[in-house]
């Protein structure tokens, strides 16, 4: 199941290519009516969901959940964290910490029968967040054990179908999922570091570091420092982006 699965997405790369994917391919094997996945990187604080995308979702829920800096937040996403297997929830049956605003919403738009699950991508430094709404029935066992041998695919799917999204936001995205050591080497060259001056400073050889450099580029999709450069400060000057992009 998993390789025929793998091959009907041999193609998909855009995100509406991993709309039509989803509704043609993987409703069959896991019946529901609406899909989110998700890409999101801890913090301090948690877990910030980066951008998202959304199968027949309800867009006015996500509006009504939005904090006050305009980041997505849901105890689904947070229940998960806690134990990193997949999550299910029932509205008519709600945890007692469900918060009262967003399980209003949630019951008000008709979601119900939940399964969630994601992967955390330690090379990437982030994760991939996938949940199933308006499931037939409430998922139990079987579909969570399931759900659980297809994310590692979805996950992978995902990461593809992020390369499509717009320059600006792709390379937000891509900042993120550099490993630590290639952000390590990333504010070096932002500041006119030479590759021996990284490799002194991080007490790694000039190979490595050049080795990091051509990882960096090709992550990043940038051919030369200049370019880089001119693509951290268009970055920095947006300043910090802590809403969730919604496609």
């Amino acid at each position: 199941m998993l390789e025929a699965l793998r091959e009907s997405a041999a193609d998909v790369r855009t995100v509406d290519d991993y709309k039509e994917w989803t509704k043609a391919n993987l409703r069959s094997i896991l019946p529901h009516q609406a899909m989110i996945s998700g890409w999101g990187h801890r913090h301090a604080g948690g877990v910030g969901l980066d951008l998202m995308v959304t199968v027949d979702f309800p867009a006015e829920h996500l509006d009504k959940i939005r904090n006050r800096v305009g980041a997505l937040d849901t105890p689904i996403l947070w229940r998960w964290l806690v134990t990193e297997k997949p999550v299910t929830f029932d509205a008519d049956n709600p945890w007692p910490d469900a918060p009262p605003q967003w399980l209003e919403s949630f019951r008000g738009f008709g979601l119900r029968n939940v399964l969630a699950h994601a992967q955390w991508d330690t090379e990437r430094v982030g994760g991939t967040y996938h949940s199933l709404y308006r499931m037939p029935t409430a998922p139990g066992d079987r579909e969570s054990q399931l759900f659980a041998e297809l994310v590692p695919l979805l996950h992978e799917i995902f990461c593809r179908v992020m390369q499509s999204i717009s320059a600006v936001d792709r390379f937000a995205v891509a900042l993120e999922s550099l490993t630590a050591r290639e952000r390590e080497v990333v504010r070096w060259l932002g500041i006119g570091k030479t590759n021996s001056e990284v490799a002194i400073i991080n007490g790694i050889s000039e190979n490595t570091v050049k080795h990091y450099v051509t990882e960096i580029f090709n992550k990043l999709a940038v051919s030369n420092r200049t370019q880089l450069v001119r693509r951290l400060t268009e970055h920095e000057a947006r300043g910090p982006v802590y809403n969730t992009q919604v496609y």
